[in-house]
C-alpha cells in the first residue's frame, strides 16, 4: 500500500513539476518623493586688502541628498555681502562697500541652479547680470533654499 501511495506520489509530482513556471514579472516599484537638494550661497571672510578694505569669497553652494557638497567659487568681492528679499528668484543678495559692489541672482532653470552677477556703482547703476556659476540638479528635485528670506522648499 505504501508502495502504491508513493508511486502515485512521484508520477503526480512529475506530471505537474515537469513544466517551470513562468518568470513572475516583479510589480514596479513605487516611487518616493522626489530627491531634495539644498541649494545656498555662502559668504566668507576673506580678510582685508591693501587698503584695509574689507572682502568677502562669494560660493554657490549644492548639497545633494546624500550629503554631497558641491561649492563654485563666484568670486571675492570688495565690502560685506548679505541677502536680500529673493522675490521670485531663489537667492538675491549684494555686496556693497563706499558706493560700489555687486547683486547676485540665484535662479532654477531646468536641470540647473544658476548665480548670475551684475556690477553696482552708486554713480553708473547696476550693469547687466552675467552667469557666475552653475550646478546641476535633477529636475524632478525638490529645492531647499538656504537663506534668511529665502524661497521656500520648491520643485
Amino acid at each position: 500500500m505504501r508502495r502504491a501511495a508513493l508511486a502515485i506520489l512521484t508520477a503526480s509530482l512529475l506530471g505537474c513539476g515537469a513544466a517551470t513556471p513562468p518568470p513572475e514579472t516583479p510589480e514596479e516599484e513605487a516611487e518616493g518623493p522626489p530627491p531634495s537638494y539644498a541649494v545656498a550661497l555662502r559668504f566668507a571672510d576673506a580678510g582685508a586688502d591693501e587698503n584695509e578694505t574689507p572682502q568677502t569669497r562669494v560660493l554657490l553652494v549644492r548639497i545633494a541628498p546624500d550629503g554631497e557638497r558641491v561649492a563654485r567659487d563666484l568670486g571675492t568681492e570688495v565690502g560685506a555681502c548679505y541677502h536680500q528679499d529673493a522675490g521670485d528668484a531663489l537667492i538675491l543678495a549684494r555686496c556693497w562697500w563706499a558706493g560700489a559692489g555687486a547683486r547676485y541672482e540665484v535662479r532654477r532653470e531646468g536641470d540647473a541652479v544658476i548665480a548670475r552677477r551684475a556690477g553696482v556703482d552708486e554713480m553708473e547703476g547696476d550693469q547687466a547680470l552675467e552667469e557666475a556659476a552653475r550646478v546641476e540638479v535633477p529636475e524632478s528635485a525638490r529645492l531647499e533654499v538656504l537663506a534668511p528670506g529665502g524661497a521656500p522648499d520648491v520643485e
